[in-house]
Order: structure tokens, then C-alpha cells, then sequence
């Protein structure tokens, strides 16, 4: 057969690449034939990939990013009218190859994008937001094209078209001006080769179909940049620009930064050769709030004085994405800096379920918190920020809460999302130990299935457990993928039921995995039984539930809810016995795929199942301790302490399967060393702590 296709375009050449995969594992043979190279002769048999292109004054045949296969007699078209399109339905026909799927003759598969912007949210590690191993174990894995080119490579194989690289301070390693020279404390040799990098990196994202955006918190500078703007360098006189105060606006450090002509041109100068720089970056983001102090006027003129400005000397036009954090959308947005862009090119960016994706698939802070008082929505478009600050050990993956999580970002208003974590980066796999069965380098290769279940899900929410399946094939063999898949999909129900009845904003407040939190380390008993609900999802909280079990009144105050804290007892009940269940086939089944990915799996379901109970049990004694409040019955602390004294056996459990293939390592956000046996007295602690309410 032929295969026909445009070899001068990168991003079809990419889906093309997978085509021939496929093909050559079916053993067929295939001659290429490239457009352009005189006049194509339709074949008798092949496949003919092609971008139909638009005659002027019409619409596009198709929409952005969409795609038509169909068959005509033994010739499979592939059809759509931009390069992204074209290279998503190879990818699919790709799939479908190596699944043994048809298509009859006349018959066709079309699809198109649900949401428009598919994202990565990607911290970098050179002046992080935080401190934490996450950070320092990967600076030399993020300045390594190689670790880029698998993850680029994974991010288009899972229909994602942005990348999203955040960064305090990113200037002084991407880019020099002779106007500041001094501020950057690299050589000339060093500089240029880190533009080099950044050039490939773009490039690659962009031969990938993958749009590169760049995000900065404001003012922050780094120690040597400070020092190379002639800024006194004594905390009191205003000089550290990297104090260890986390963004408190309002320090007089914060009103300096952003008063200062010298720091607001040095930005402005920045961000313009940024733009000069590197043609393939797509567009910037920031906020107005971070770091910075003033009225929201105030605020937003610095964004206009900067960035605004440098992208008009620049001569670009560019999308620009303001955030909205610690601040609504309001009216000097509005006034200020949207009106300063073609509608098409602005974004805000809001967080659409705060630092916690793994909660609840609908969350309710849009319209708790009044995110767009002041705001036309008609003429505004949103991207959502989508933060997974929960999961960073074991593996997750349940198909139905990301769909409907998608299906629930999808609004007149929301152009697309990016995805990912405050204090975490999926780059080198630190946390695995480096023998046994790990037959992988890098974490996103451990985490695979949360990735694309976020990426394809965001192209087509109806995308079915038969491509899930398939995809984990590689990983657990076709016998054991609908198992896997099973008991992921269900252990994977237990973090967002955790954070449903116990909720706390902020990252590094809470990080459910580990029950931490930087303000007061290990979350006691005590904790859980003053533990507030998820807000606006309908979950009653436990205290509220044990008052009305007192005064009769369960019935009545339940209709104002959709979830009882007994119903959340009921999931991790039932979704650590089928983490378990899974796990007992899988173990005297597995045989000669026990090792690898599927070994590892294994243990996180174990995991899991151990996870589950202990957080069953301390909901319970919460539960039981809030009945003894109201009652005064004995009987109920009595059962709370039975309930801790059983969280502790899973505990321990849950601490000896992590430490089969784990090492410990310090979280960035929270400020604790992760890993379960050092919590061990904690956990026990808490027994003591219940006979004494």
C-alpha cells in the first residue's frame, strides 16, 4: 500500500511516525509518497493523510483540531484542516491499527476537541515557587532535551496542545539585554547556550502541536539579579528580592518592588526580548497579586507598564493569560488590561478547584467565591488552572471522575485548561528506588494513565474502557489490563472521597496522600473531628451529621444534602475492598508479567487498600467521638478507640508496602518528609488523644 502525506510538516509527521508503527507491527508493507513532489495519483490501496485547505472567503471544511477518517474502497483517508487535526486522526487510525480495528466501506470516524486548550501546568525548578526535593532532584533532568522529547512526545501522543512553564524568576536563564547585562549572572558562553536549549525545547513543543506559554509571579528577583540592578542588598533597606516571607502582600518589601523604575523597567526589558527571543513561544502569563501590594489600579497599571508594553514594542500579538489568584477577575482587570487585547488573545485563569482536583468532579468556587462580579462573560474567555496537589506517589486513574470533571468544565466561557501541581514535577522518578522492578526513568512514565487520562478525556470525554484497556496493555498484558484498570479506577476514588468530607483550601494546608500539612504536620483525631466539608458539593460534615442524629432530625437536614459522611464511609469501604480484591487476583495471576510496571501497580493497590481502611477508621472515630459530644454515651468513645487502634494496623501496613519500593523525600509545599513509617507514633498518638476527650 502507499502511504501519501506531507513530509514538510513536522506535527504530521509525527502522527505519521505512529502510523508506521502500527503498520509495521501488522507486518504490512508500505511505500511512502510525499505531497507536493508532482501530481499524486490516488493508489489502488494506501492511506492518504491530508489538510484540506480553506478557499478564500469560506469557512474551514473542518473545525480547529478536528479530524475525518473514512474509507473509500481499500484507501483510508485521513482528513482535517489544520496540521493539530491531521495529526490527532492518525493518531487515532494508529490506535485503531494496532486494536485490529476496521472501518466498512463508506463509513467514517469524525471528532473534534472539547475543549479547545488541553494544558500542562509544569513548575519549573530554576526559582521555583517553593523549596522541596521535587525541585532540587530535578534541575539537571529539566535542562535535558532528552527528558523534553519524551514528554513533549507523550504530551501530543494524549492530545494535549499546551505547555504551561511557570517560574518565579525565568529572565536571567532565557534571555540578556545590554541595557542589563549586570543582572545577569551567567557568561556569554553560558547564555548562549542556554537560549540554544530553550530554542529546541520551544521548537520541538511546536513540531509536536504543542503551544509553549511562559508564567512569572510578578516582581520576584532573584538574590544576583537584585544585586546586578545596583539594589541594596540588607532586608531592611528593601534590597533582598528573595525573602523568605511567602507572598504576603503588603510587606513594605512588596510595595518597594513594585514602585521602583529600575525593577519595572528591567521587567519590561525582559519580557521583550523574551518575545524577540523565541519566535515559537506562544504567549505569557501572570498575576497582579502575589508579591505585590497597592490598590487593584495600582496593580494592574504595573501589568500594563510591563508586560502590556512589552509585547507592543515587541510588535507580536500574542495571547496573554492573567491570573486571577488571591484576587476576583474585578473591574481593574477589565478596565486596566483586557481592553488592551483582541478579545481572542486575552484569557483570565482561575482555579477551578482550588489546590485539590481530586475532590469533587463539579466544584462550586466559581460561584461560592463570586469569580466573575464584574465581568462579561459573553466577551471574555477563561482557562482554568487544575491543580493536582493530592497524588504524587501512587498512580492514579479513574476514568468516570475526569470525564465528568471535563464535562463539567465545559462552559460557553471556558476555552481550555491546564493541569498539574504547585509542588511537584513529573520529572526524574526520585521516589522509586532505582532497583527491583522499576524498568522506567522518568515519573510521568510511572504516572502514564493519569496523563492521558486527562488528555484524551479533555479531546473526547466519550473515549471508552476499550482504549483504556488497550493502552495499558503494554504495561499489564491483555489478560490483566481490565483488571488493572478496575481496581485503579476504583482505588483511585478514595483521595477524592477523603477530600470531599475533610477540605482544606490551600496545598500546603493539606496534602491528603500523606495526611500532612505544613501549618501543623500530622492531621490528628482532633482535626478529623472538627473536620469541615468540601463547600458547595452538598456533603454534610461530620459534626453537623452527629448533631442531627442527636436531635432526630437526620432525615429532614439530609434533604438539603447530596453526601453523608456514612456515605463517604461506604466508598473507601468499598473501594479498599476492591482495591484488595484486584490485587489478590492479580497475585496469583500475574505470573511471568510480575515485574515491571505491573509489579509496581500491584503494590499501589495494596497500597491503596491499606490507605482506604485507615481513613475509614478515622472518619469513624471521628464520627463515633462527635456521637459521644452530644450523647455523652461512653460507648462511643469506646468505639472511636477500637477504630484508631485498627487505623493503626493499617498504618503500618500502609507504611511497609511503600517502603518495599520507595524512598523518602521532602515535599516542597507541605515541608515534611513524605513516607508513612515516619508518621507511625503519630497514628498512635491519636489513640491516646481520643481516650482523653
Amino acid at each position: 500500500m502507499k502511504l501519501i502525506y506531507d513530509h514538510r510538516d513536522a506535527s504530521i509527521c509525527f502522527g505519521v511516525e505512529q502510523l508506521k508503527k502500527s503498520l509495521e507491527r501488522q507486518g504490512s508493507y508500505f511505500i511512502e509518497q510525499f505531497n507536493g513532489q508532482g501530481t499524486v495519483v490516488l493508489p489502488v490501496s494506501g492511506i492518504i493523510i491530508q489538510k484540506v485547505h480553506t478557499p478564500r472567503n469560506q469557512s474551514p471544511r473542518y473545525e480547529d483540531q478536528a479530524y475525518r477518517i473514512y474509507r473509500s474502497g481499500e484507501r483510508i483517508h485521513i482528513e482535517g484542516s489544520d496540521s493539530r487535526g491531521v495529526m490527532y486522526g492518525c493518531l487515532e487510525w494508529a490506535e485503531r491499527l494496532a486494536r485490529g480495528a476496521t472501518l466498512d466501506d463508506g463509513a467514517e470516524i469524525s471528532n473534534k476537541p472539547a475543549l479547545g486548550i488541553r494544558g500542562i501546568k509544569y513548575n519549573l525548578p530554576y526559582a521555583p515557587f517553593d523549596d522541596g526535593d521535587p525541585f532540587v532532584r530535578n534541575l539537571e533532568t529539566c535542562m535535558d532535551m532528552e527528558y523534553w522529547r519524551a514528554f513533549i512526545d507523550m504530551l501530543a501522543l494524549n492530545r494535549y496542545n499546551c505547555l504551561s512553564l511557570w517560574s518565579e524568576h525565568p529572565y536571567h536563564l532565557m534571555v540578556v539585554s545590554s541595557k542589563f547585562r549586570a543582572a545577569n549572572p551567567f557568561s556569554d558562553v553560558e547564555i548562549d547556550r542556554n537560549i540554544r536549549f530553550f530554542r529546541e525545547l520551544f521548537r520541538y513543543a511546536a513540531n509536536r502541536g504543542i503551544d509553549v506559554y511562559l508564567f512569572t509571579w510578578n516582581i520576584r528577583l532573584t538574590p544576583e539579579v537584585a544585586k546586578g540592578l545596583g539594589l541594596p542588598e540588607n532586608v531592611g533597606d528593601y534590597g533582598n528580592m528573595y525573602d523568605d516571607l511567602i507572598h504576603r502582600v503588603g510587606l513594605p518589601l512588596n510595595r518597594y518592588r513594585g514602585q521602583s523604575e529600575v525593577i519595572r523597567d528591567y521587567i519590561r526589558e525582559m519580557v521583550l526580548q523574551l518575545l524577540l527571543t523565541y519566535p515559537e513561544l506562544k504567549g505569557l502569563g501572570t498575576s497582579a497579586s502575589e508579591w505585590m501590594d497597592g490598590s487593584g489600579y495600582e496593580r494592574e497599571q504595573w501589568i500594563v507598564d510591563t508586560y502590556v508594553e512589552a509585547i507592543k514594542q515587541s510588535g507580536r500579538e500574542i495571547p496573554f493569560i492573567h491570573r486571577t489568584n488571591m484576587q476576583n477577575a474585578g473591574k481593574e482587570i477589565k478596565e486596566l488590561v483586557q481592553t488592551r487585547f483582541d478579545p481572542s488573545q486575552f484569557y483570565i485563569s482561575w482555579k477551578y478547584s482550588n489546590a485539590h482536583c481530586y475532590s469533587h468532579p463539579q466544584p462550586q468556587f466559581e460561584k461560592l467565591w463570586n469569580a466573575w462580579n464584574g465581568i462579561d462573560l459573553s466577551t471574555t474567555q477563561v482557562l482554568f488552572t487544575v491543580r493536582n496537589d493530592d497524588v504524587f506517589t501512587h498512580r492514579w486513574g479513574d476514568p468516570d471522575f475526569v470525564r465528568s470533571y471535563v464535562l463539567g468544565m465545559q462552559k460557553p466561557y471556558v476555552k481550555g485548561f491546564y493541569w498539574g501541581a504547585d509542588g511537584y514535577i513529573w520529572g526524574s522518578d526520585f521516589q522509586h528506588v532505582d532497583h527491583g522492578h522499576k524498568t522506567w526513568k522518568y515519573d510521568f512514565e510511572r504516572h502514564l494513565f493519569q496523563f492521558q487520562l486527562w488528555g484524551r478525556l479533555s479531546y473526547d470525554p466519550q473515549t471508552d474502557d476499550e482504549t483504556w484497556t488497550h493502552l495499558q496493555e503494554g504495561h499489564y498484558g491483555p489478560e490483566h489490563a481490565p483488571v488493572f484498570l478496575d481496581g485503579l479506577r476504583k482505588a483511585s476514588r478514595i483521595i477524592p472521597a477523603v477530600n470531599r468530607l475533610f477540605w482544606i483550601d490551600y496545598d500546603f494546608q493539606w496534602h491528603a496522600e500523606s495526611c500532612l500539612s505544613q501549618v501543623s504536620g500530622f492531621k490528628t483525631i482532633l482535626d478529623f473531628v472538627e473536620a469541615v466539608p468540601m463547600p458547595g458539593v452538598g456533603v454534610m460534615g461530620l459534626p453537623e451529621f452527629a448533631q442531627a442524629e442527636a436531635e432526630g432530625r437526620i432525615n429532614e437536614r439530609m434533604l438539603q444534602y447530596e453526601e453523608a459522611p456514612t456515605d463517604i464511609l461506604q466508598i473507601l469501604e468499598e473501594s479498599s475492598s476492591a482495591a484488595e480484591q484486584a490485587a489478590q487476583q492479580l497475585d496469583s495471576s500475574l505470573g511471568e508479567w510480575k515485574g515491571g510496571h505491573a509489579e509496581c501497580t500491584l503494590h499501589d493497590l495494596k497500597s491503596y487498600a491499606a490507605m482506604g481502611r485507615y481513613y475509614l477508621c478515622k472518619f469513624g472515630a471521628a464520627l463515633e467521638l462527635n456521637r459521644y459530644k452530644h450523647t455523652g454515651d461512653v460507648t462511643h468513645k469506646e468505639r472511636a478507640v477500637a477504630l484508631l487502634e485498627e487505623a493503626c494496623g493499617h498504618w503500618d501496613r500502609l507504611g511497609y508496602l511503600w517502603s518495599l519500593h520507595n524512598k523518602p523525600y521532602y515535599m516542597a509545599r507541605v515541608k515534611h518528609t513524605f513516607g508513612y513509617p515516619y508518621y507511625a507514633d503519630d497514628v498512635r498518638r491519636d489513640v491516646e488523644l481520643a481516650r482523653l476527650v
